[in-house]
This record gives structure tokens, C-alpha cells and sequence, in this order.
């Protein structure tokens, strides 16, 4: 006989995950699939939970199953909300704790009174935790201490439990830390502290201490009986909060590749127009100079035409970093287009710094470029236009800077 309490879980987590399937598959991430398996655990507990009305040996190994994968959708979440690559060595601990929770949920599962068989799962995730704690160059220290922190901590829980004959309350004890961990990880990766993040992370911290609390009244208010459709209210808290992750991540690339340059990642000439505008506005209040430099490259399509279009990409990336790493932070470098670049200059102290600068930049410009077998030479001609004197808007700091950068190109090809 079918527990159909379940089946209205079921058919929204089975909505939910080809939802998740069909956002994650259009992502790039080494770390999007794992939100989806981690959705795709919690179907299949609900699933198995469907023949939870089956009396005898079945009725064991549908929780034992049923709880299994309730522990590998949060080790799941954790793993999807990491903000680091883990080394290999890392992700053996990984294993080996997971390995130790899981023979704990199947030993309580199935009844073994013996602590013995619980301390060797304990022990497990002792040695796993502390292996942890070792340095490793390839893991920040950070996130392996917090992990070490939490095995050391679940492990010495679960030994105690085991001690005193009261193993029964280990698996709340497990999933207690590890939807707690994801949502630490969940809070940590996303420190801009959206909407959705903010969401997510309560809803996993909801979602922990549904665990506790549910033990608690089991033994203090045995009396009272909670709907299992109550304690489920976190995990869709949690999809509610991802999705909305997922959405203002999309909405963030969407803005700036609207305003970017796919190629070097440097801002687009509407991004440098704004900033252009504002730094003379501001300029005009403070009484202060604005610099615009417009350079092109002499030889790019040569470049093009000799060696193809892939070089000519990478000579455009380096060319862009060269820029990056002679001009100011507090300044903008732009791709217009093709093979122009523009330079902003805010807060310029003298009108002979920006040819000062414009000298600098020709001069890391025409340093070759070696690519492979190939060495290039990206020679540049550079316009400069200054506010005030050269105008007093951003469409005639362009055009004076412009037409000064096709005077120069004129002079070199006589």
C-alpha cells in the first residue's frame, strides 16, 4: 500500500528539478550540476517514501534509504555552494566522512544496539575531520577548517550518543550539521547578500533545525503531531531562494555583457560615454581637468590578414592588459570596437600629463608581442583631448580626440 501523504511532495519536486535542469543546463560552472543532484536526492527520498506504509523489512529499508539520500542532497548543497576547487585529498576526507555518515544512518536504521559498530562510523568522520585540518596549497584554509570544525564536532556528538544508548537521535544530529554547513556555504558565496542568497540561507538554516525540534518534541511533547507538510516548508524556502540566486545571476550577465566587451572584458564605448559624462559633470562642479585618449591600432588588420583572426583576438586581449596595467584604477579603459580602444582620464592635475601618459601607452603598444611562434607588433596612433580646453561635452572631447588620433596616423604614413 502507497503513503500517498507524499505524493503532492513528490510531483512538485519532480516540477522543481526539470525546472533546475532546464536553468543549470544553460549555465557554465563546474558547481551547477551539483545543485541539480542535489534536487534529484531529495525526489528520490520522497520517493522511496511513497512505500513508507509497507510494514516489516521493507518498511526499514525504505527510511534507511529514505534518509541516505536526505544526507547526500545537503553533502550535495555543501558541495555546490563551495567557493573553491577542493584538491583531491580534500575530496577523499569528503568521502570518507560521507562514508561514515552513512554507515550511521544504516546501523541505526537496522537496529544495532552494539555502540562498537557507531564509534567505527564516528571514527571515521574523527580521522576524516582531522586530515582536514592539515595544510593543503590547493584548498583555502578557511573553508577546510570550517568543514574540519563541524566533523570534529558532529563525530564526538554521535560517539557521545552512542555511549549513552540514545543512537536513535543521531541522524537528526547529522542532518542538523549538514544543512546547517550548506547554508554557512550558501551565506559565504554569496556575500553581495541578495535577495535570494538571503533567502536560501535562512531556508537552509530553517531546514536544519527542523531536526532538533522535531526531536525535542518527540520527547517533551510526544503528544504533538506536526504535519509532515510543515517540515517541508523549508526545502521549498531553499528552491524559492536558489531560483532567485539564479535569476539576479542571470540579470547581473545579462547587464554586463550589455555593457562589456565579451572579447577583453573591458567596458564598451556606451559604458565609457556614461563615465565620460559624469567625470566632466564632475569636473565642471570641482574645477578640475578630464583627459580622453583614443588609440588604434597601425597594423591590426594586417595582423588579421597574415596570421588569422584567432591571433588577432589574443593580440586585442593583450593589448587590452597592457593598457589595464599602465592606467589607473580610478580611470576607464574601453573597447569601441574593431581595434579601438579609449582611455577616460578623471582628476587630471595638468594638461601635460595626458601626453605623458599617451608616450607611455605608445611605448608598451609597440613593445612586440610574442604568440606561440609568432611575434607581432601592435604599433598604435593615440588622440588626446582634454576638458576644458578642448571642449566642454563628451561629444567634443570625442571628436577633438578622434580627429588629433587621424592627424597622427596621417603624419606616420607619410
Amino acid at each position: 500500500m502507497l503513503n500517498y501523504i507524499f505524493l503532492p511532495d513528490l510531483l512538485a519536486l519532480t516540477v522543481l528539478v526539470v525546472v533546475f535542469w532546464s536553468i543549470l543546463r544553460r549555465r557554465v560552472g563546474s558547481r551547477s550540476p551539483a545543485w541539480l543532484l542535489g534536487w534529484v536526492f531529495i525526489l528520490l527520498h520522497f520517493l522511496v517514501m511513497l512505500f513508507a506504509g509497507r510494514p516489516g523489512a521493507l518498511q526499514t529499508v525504505v527510511y534507511c534509504l529514505s534518509s541516505i539520500f536526505l544526507a547526500l542532497a545537503g553533502v550535495s548543497f555543501i558541495y555546490a555552494g563551495g567557493g573553491c576547487q577542493c584538491s583531491s585529498r580534500v575530496r577523499w576526507m569528503a568521502a570518507f566522512a560521507v562514508l561514515g555518515v552513512v554507515f550511521y544512518i544504516v546501523f541505526d536504521h537496522a537496529g544495532i544496539a552494539s555502540p562498537a559498530v557507531y564509534y567505527l562510523a564516528a571514527v571515521l568522520l574523527l580521522g576524516s575531520a582531522l586530515a582536514m585540518l592539515f595544510p593543503d596549497p590547493e584548498s583555502p584554509g578557511n573553508e577546510r577548517n570550517v568543514f574540519a570544525c563541524w566533523g570534529l564536532l558532529l563525530a564526538i556528538a554521535l560517539a557521545f550518543l552512542a555511549a549513552r544508548g540514545q543512537q536513535d537521535f543521531g541522524p537528526d544530529c547529522i542532518f542538523f550539521v549538514i544543512y546547517l554547513l550548506a547554508g554557512i556555504q550558501y551565506w559565504r558565496k554569496f556575500p553581495q547578500r541578495s535577495t535570494g542568497a538571503i533567502t536560501a540561507a535562512v531556508g537552509f538554516i530553517g531546514w536544519a533545525c527542523v531536526f532538533p525540534i522535531g526531536a525535542a518534541l518527540q520527547i517533551l511533547r510526544p503528544d504533538i503531531h506536526v504535519q509532515a507538510s510543515v517540515w517541508n516548508i523549508p526545502k521549498y524556502i531553499v528552491a524559492i531562494g536558489i531560483l532567485l540566486t539564479l535569476l539576479e545571476e542571470e540579470i547581473t550577465r545579462t547587464e554586463h555583457l550589455a555593457l562589456h566587451d565579451p572579447l577583453t572584458g573591458l567596458p564598451n564605448r556606451r559604458l565609457l560615454e556614461d563615465r565620460l559624462t559624469k567625470a566632466v559633470e564632475r569636473a565642471e562642479r570641482n574645477e578640475a581637468r578630464v583627459a580622453i585618449l583614443v588609440i588604434e591600432l597601425d597594423s591590426f588588420k594586417q595582423i588579421n590578414d597574415t596570421y588569422g583572426h584567432p591571433v588577432g583576438d589574443e593580440v586585442l586581449r593583450v593589448v587590452a592588459n597592457r593598457l589595464q596595467m599602465r592606467v589607473r584604477k580610478a580611470d576607464t579603459i574601453a573597447r569601441a570596437g574593431g581595434d579601438e580602444f579609449l582611455v577616460v582620464v578623471s582628476d587630471l592635475l595638468q594638461p601635460g600629463g595626458a601626453d605623458v601618459l599617451a608616450a607611455k601607452l605608445m611605448a608598451d603598444l609597440n613593445e612586440p608581442i610574442i604568440l606561440g611562434d609568432n611575434q607581432v607588433r601592435a604599433c598604435a596612433s593615440i588622440g588626446v583631448a582634454i576638458y576644458p580646453e578642448d571642449g566642454q561635452t563628451a561629444e567634443a572631447l570625442f571628436a577633438k580626440a578622434d580627429a588629433a588620433m587621424y592627424d597622427q596616423k596621417k603624419r606616420r604614413d607619410r
